[in-house]
């Protein structure tokens, strides 16, 4: 083993680093709210799988799907109740229909273009394969498919694809390893979607103890303590680096909190306990109000400078 692995897997608790993963890193149960009514424009098809709207119609979500199925996995493990295995196979089942297989692997392609990051359409995510991962290994383990596990590694294989390929991962200017969950042509480097890409490798290594897996997920470790400081502005955290957007208060208590308590359990690092800390102590009515001025003032801002410079 090399140092910089001993050292990462120092703080492994007894939980983390087993092969059997029990229930997802963050627990999406609170979440089960937003699918109904479902915030995403859509509802359930006639199978019970959520669907979200498009300019087209109502469709399905790679990661929408996903985090469904991590909430009804946590309830399934709870139960063991065969209504709520169905429902999962099921969302299992419309994840397989999504996906399309490629010389580089596994891919949930997203048939829109987003007009934020000026992403032309199709165009895949590393947070739909991170979780898409993620979720395949559950299922792998719930209903003892092989064909489950295979399909989590050609997910895995879609992760090596650079950006300008096609793919999802960046090399920034010192050489660390980025995975975009939006691969806009200038880095967008989205801190939450980063992050649950690194679950899915880390699954994979609990899984299969492949040392590619940790490797990778070694260098993201590595990437953001170099990075996180990035993301803080004192009082608040950042979504992403390319436009500086301020994150919504759902996800500085819900999504960045707790991805920083995840890390530090996974890794025993303390820069993620320290901005774990941080940012969870920013969540203030003061600084919930300061949040909401600067969504207007910062754009402004950045708009002056451009003209400045």
């Amino acid at each position: 083993m090399s140092e910089e692995n001993r050292r990462i897997t120092l703080g492994l608790g007894d939980v983390s680093d087993r092969s059997e993963l029990g229930v997802y890193y963050i627990d999406m149960r609170p979440a089960r709210v937003h699918y109904s009514p479902n915030i995403w424009g859509g509802g359930f098809d006639e199978h019970g799988v959520p669907t979200i709207a498009t300019p087209e119609g109502v469709a399905h979500s790679p990661v929408n799907i996903a985090q469904y199925g991590f909430i009804l996995h946590a309830d399934w493990l709870t139960s063991r109740d065969a209504g709520v295995l169905g429902a999962l196979q099921a969302c299992m089942a419309a994840m397989n229909l999504l996906a399309a297989e490629t010389p580089q692997g596994l891919v949930w392609w997203h048939e829109h273009p987003d007009h934020r990051y000026g992403i032309k359409a199709p165009w895949a995510s590393s947070m739909a394969q991170g979780e898409a991962i993620s979720f395949y290994l559950r299922m792998f383990q719930t209903t003892g498919d092989d064909a489950l596990l295979f399909r989590a590694r050609e997910a895995a294989r879609f992760l090596s694809l650079d950006v300008g390929e096609g793919g999802v991962r960046r090399l920034d200017a010192n050489g660390d390893l980025w995975f975009e969950e939006y691969p806009s042509s200038e880095p967008s480097l989205v801190l939450n979607g980063f992050i649950y890409t690194m679950f899915g490798l880390w699954d994979l290594w609990r899984v299969t103890r492949e040392e590619p897996f940790r490797a990778d997920f070694n260098r993201c470790v590595r990437t953001l303590e170099r990075n996180l400081h990035k993301y803080d502005v004192g009082y608040w955290s950042l979504y992403d680096q390319l436009k500086g957007e301020l994150v919504r208060y759902y996800y500085q208590k819900n999504v960045h909190v707790p991805q920083m308590a995840v890390l530090h359990q996974l890794t025993g690092l303390g820069i993620f306990e320290e901005y774990r800390a941080r940012w969870a102590s920013q969540i203030t009515p003061l600084n919930f109000f300061r949040v909401q001025v600067m969504y207007r003032v910062r754009p402004r801002i950045r708009k002056l400078k451009a003209l400045v410079s």
